[in-house]
């Protein structure tokens, strides 16, 4: 049943009662129309709904922007994780109904689920983040944490620090986000050493550290001596497979030189909580901007762990620092 305008509040009673059976492991929203009346306007409180379990490590860390937009103006914040498909529009509609304001989603799924609704509640703001959905609604915007920086910063060391001219890439899906990742990577390789192959796979999942591993030493078998993914938990099997095969893994969204100490020596980050934060920022003081909005080098976003730089060899540092400061100042174009 659709709900929206007047039948919200008769409707909310139903959808909490959805609510406490889709939220796996996280959650639920406990609707209110009467709080909804008074802390839409005001923009005080703001939620995060995504379809990743609990603890969630890039959940979390889109979560932490809106934390720390907490620590700063007191708005209260939540995040609903583990929804399930069959509950995306009920959860998406609870979060208007009890006035958070923005309304923010992670990833295409939810993504289209905001395209479909955001119409029926112009008032409230919507944020898609990590996505490249863009429905072109006034209140609607997409906030685009762009992966190529880090991942030609990645390539770079990966082009530099290959031995027999072969590199991998692990994705978890042929996906637009993850294809990003990848281009920005061999971009960066190529810079650095023209004529270096790279073999892509892909998981097939971003839950399974097995499938991983196994694809990882596939590509180990193949030549590969340095492997990124692209893969979120099934990344740690890739990093896992170069250790044991002693070989170099790069590691994605955050630093990982933990996930297997000495075969780890750079990160391509993914400031995804800054980035979010940002454009959270801006709509709870009144400088909403629907469309696009990319968070990349030229903004502000970390690329790197000052302990990877810190890190590098000699004669791979300086190389690495010109790359960091031309990406910075706009002279580095990647076309992915």
């Amino acid at each position: 049943m659709r709900i929206n305008g007047s039948r919200a509040a008769v409707a909310s009673l139903a959808t909490a009662a959805l609510l406490a059976l889709s939220a796996c492991g996280g959650e639920s929203l406990n609707t209110s129309a009467s709080s909804a009346d008074s802390s839409a306007a005001a923009g005080g409180k703001s939620v995060l709904i995504s379809s990743q379990p609990e603890g969630d490590a890039f959940g979390d860390l889109v979560f932490s922007g809106l934390q720390k937009l907490n620590g700063e103006t007191g708005i209260e914040v939540k995040q609903i994780a583990g929804v399930q498909p069959s509950a995306y529009e009920q959860q998406v509609r609870a979060a208007v109904q009890q006035g958070y304001n923005p309304v923010v989603v992670l990833w295409d799924d939810l993504a289209n689920v905001v395209t479909s609704l955001a119409p029926s509640f112009p008032d409230t703001n919507f944020m898609i983040v990590d996505s490249y959905i863009d429905p072109k609604l006034a209140n609607v915007e997409t906030v685009v944490i762009d992966p190529t920086q880090a991942a030609y910063l990645a390539g770079i060391y990966a082009g530099n620090a290959t031995k027999t001219g072969t590199i991998g890439f692990v994705g978890g899906a042929e996906q637009p986000v993850i294809e990003k990742y990848r281009c920005g990577y061999l971009a960066g390789a190529e810079a650095a050493k023209p004529g270096v192959k790279l073999l892509t796979s892909y998981s097939g999942s971003f839950t399974d550290p097995t499938k991983g591993q196994q694809v990882a030493n596939s590509q180990i078998s193949q030549g590969a001596d340095v492997l990124m993914h692209a893969a979120n938990k099934s990344g740690l099997g890739v990093l896992q497979a170069a250790a044991a095969a002693k070989k170099t893994g790069i590691g994605v969204d955050f630093w990982q030189g933990d996930v297997a100490a000495g075969s780890v020596p750079w990160s391509a980050l993914k400031d995804a909580g800054t980035g979010t934060y940002t454009a959270a920022k801006n709509a709870t003081s009144g400088n909403f901007k629907s469309g696009i909005f990319t968070w990349g080098a030229q903004e502000g976003a970390e690329l790197f762990d000052q302990r990877d730089l810190d890190g590098l060899p000699a004669d791979l540092k300086p190389k690495m620092q010109t790359a960091i400061d031309d990406l910075k100042a706009g002279k580095i174009t990647l076309n992915c």
